[in-house]
């Protein structure tokens, strides 16, 4: 089981497929069979019954009466809310961050861009692994200010934001673009710029809302619920 102790069957079906639906390999709106999850984790019908208990009470699976159960789809009003709530925090974060920022965290962040302008120069990376770098340089500030729980809080927001944000880097064509926003963050933390660190972050942390309304409304709307 990839080297990773579950409790027991029904555990480790639960932790593969909220990944998969996380990562986006398992798609919102897609229909899940429990056929076909018995055959591939070769198990009977009540761990799988279990595992898809355990995702439909966190949201990520819905059951609709003589259907069949699905992923749940995204719901923008919520993703939307979402980004100003993390807007609000960070820039707070970042403010108090900009006042105790020693040397090392500073390399710490520089150390972070530079793993990012190294892995999209890689043919074929996956947009996973940049996901979980750009995750780790945020978590920098929040746990330097002793803000580390709000980071959980904010990353925890799975059901909707975090797949959105998976979205986000699995239809970006300029990887760039990050790594520079992410250069220029770090540009006004050192030069103690609270108003131009402020809309630089603001500015990073919205931009996918407007890249990705084309996608949004039409090749990926069908991920999402409601008009």
């Amino acid at each position: 089981m990839n080297g990773k102790c579950y409790k027991n069957r029904g555990d480790y079906v639960f932790e593969t497929l909220k990944k998969e639906m996380l990562d986006l390999e398992l798609k919102p709106g897609q229909p899940i069979r429990e056929n076909e999850i018995c055959t591939r984790f070769e198990v009977s019908r009540t761990p799988v019954r279990e595992a898809l208990r355990r995702l439909q009470e966190q949201g990520f699976v819905h059951t609709v009466p003589y259907s069949g159960t699905y992923v749940t789809r995204l719901d923008l009003e919520n993703i939307k809310q979402m980004i100003y709530m993390r807007v609000a925090v960070e820039r707070m974060v970042m403010r108090d961050f900009m006042e105790i920022a020693t040397p090392l965290q500073i390399e710490e962040i520089r150390h972070q861009i530079r793993m990012q302008e190294l892995l999209i120069q890689q043919p074929g990376f996956e947009p996973e692994q940049f996901y979980r770098m750009d995750a780790q340089m945020h978590a920098i500030w929040f746990t330097a200010t002793d803000k580390g729980k709000l980071w959980e809080f904010i990353q925890a927001q799975q059901l909707h934001y975090t797949r959105f944000r998976m979205l986000d880097f699995v239809t970006e064509t300029d990887f760039t673009r990050i790594v520079k926003e992410h250069s220029t963050l770090l540009e006004q933390l050192e030069k103690k710029e609270e108003r131009q660190l402020e809309e630089a972050l603001k500015k990073h942390l919205y931009i996918s809302m407007t890249r990705m309304k084309h996608a949004i409304e039409v090749e990926y709307k069908d991920y999402f619920s409601g008009p």
